[in-house]
């Protein structure tokens, strides 16, 4: 399985550590409510720390995904830099693959972050970012039938 490396587990470890910290920390600091009173942080519950650390791992899974296909696609530009493997992580893919890929993991993305204490919108978040990360895992193992052409 191309997951396993090093660069896939760097590349997964600073995602997740980024996306579950930052998530954490708004769960924490963010004012909510907790028995018809104004708290700080009475969203840091179990099942909002659970919801976060899935979501975590399913976006920095598709975020490998997605760095593998462009690793696999664009050998020469890790010579180029930051600038160089940055434009090509963004133009190496089909748009009609891509789009629906990376709209599901911003939406979901999104809702994660706004919705921090209701479960219908967090079960949302999850299943389109469980479909982004289908989407492009199936990217990564075979061809696309729309980029061949």
């Amino acid at each position: 399985m191309h997951y396993f490396s090093l660069r896939n587990i760097s590349v997964f470890s600073g995602m997740f550590l980024l996306l579950f910290g930052l998530t954490t920390w708004m769960l924490t600091s963010l004012p909510g409510s907790n028995n018809m009173a104004c708290v700080v942080g009475a969203y840091l519950t179990t099942g909002n720390i659970f919801i976060n650390l899935i979501l975590s791992v399913v976006i920095a899974l598709s975020i490998v995904n997605m760095v593998e296909f462009s690793g696999v696609r664009k050998r020469y530009v890790s010579k180029s830099g930051v600038i160089g493997t940055i434009l090509a992580f963004l133009t190496s893919f089909c748009a009609a693959c891509t789009l629906p890929i990376l709209a599901s993991l911003g939406i979901g993305g999104l809702f994660n972050f706004i919705s921090l204490n209701h479960a219908a919108f967090q079960m949302l978040a999850i299943c389109m970012c469980l479909y982004a990360l289908y989407s492009s895992h199936k990217k990564v193992v075979s061809e696309c039938k729309m980029c061949l052409q």
